[in-house]
């Protein structure tokens, strides 16, 4: 019945999340006026707006106008959901599944946000502070060296990247919005866990890209988002992490 009700809070905020994603980069205000659709202005009635529910019943057609509701809609809801129940398997019911269900959810944000927009709220950036200050009171502040660490050690890596790389291809190689995006990342992980997450970041980019590249679904002179792998890197730093850092220290002892 828990699980139940945290996957369901999860479509709940994934609902939400598409407002958004939606109206938050346009400047709109995500509470007025209430839902409705961007081609008719059709006001969304409730029972049109049950999470991945009406999605289907409406076959993924506004119900005034017949124009299409885009997929993201119940992915975003979905993934929402899914990130909800990781992090219930992994905390159990404590502040720590509320705190970072909820972080998870701001990655989502961030992460489709910069799709559309090819931007990082500076906005979205603080809040996802607000988990390592979490992390910080509640560990006895042990946690402080290596967040401190890995805000500056994580910065300053995405930092010289954006630099050399402007260097050498004499263009934009990454933008000012990772920079900071990565040094949130380092205080919320600390630096440890937090190289680990860009080592995966950089490693599902590679491998997308290996297949979009040569399948001719983007070009290499096309500007791609890179905060969307950034919180693939975050999520599964927050979630295994020292796992892995544990195993490759294993692997290494034994060799």
């Amino acid at each position: 019945m828990i699980t139940f009700l945290v996957i369901l809070f999860g479509l709940l905020i994934g609902s939400f999340l598409n407002v958004v994603i939606y109206r938050f980069p346009r400047g709109e205000s995500i509470a007025f006026p209430a839902s409705h659709c961007p081609s008719c202005n059709h006001q969304i009635k409730p029972w049109e707006n049950v999470p991945l529910l009406s999605f289907l019943f409406l076959r993924g057609t506004c119900s005034a106008c017949k124009t299409s509701i885009s997929w993201r809609y119940p992915l975003v809801e979905a993934l929402t959901a899914f990130i909800f129940y990781l992090s219930f398997l992994e905390f159990g019911l404590t502040w720590d599944l509320a705190v970072f269900a909820l972080f998870g959810s701001l990655l989502i944000a961030i992460a489709f946000i910069d799709i559309d927009h090819l931007i990082i709220p500076d906005s979205m950036i603080i809040i996802g502070f607000l988990p390592g200050i979490y992390l910080w009171l509640t560990r006895d502040g042990q946690m402080l060296t290596p967040q401190v660490l890995g805000f500056i050690g994580l910065g300053g890596m995405f930092w010289a990247i954006r630099y050399f790389g402007e260097m050498a291809f004499k263009k934009e190689a990454m933008g000012f919005g990772d920079v900071k995006f990565a040094a949130m990342a380092g205080f919320v992980l600390g630096w440890d866990v937090g190289i680990v997450s860009m080592f995966l970041a950089f490693l599902s980019a590679t491998l997308l890209f290996a297949v979009l590249i040569p399948s001719g679904v983007i070009n290499r002179k096309q500007q791609v988002p890179f905060g969307p792998f950034i919180c693939i890197g975050i999520w599964l730093g927050l979630l295994w992490g020292q796992e892995l850092i544990d195993w490759y220290l294993t692997m290494f002892i034994r060799i």
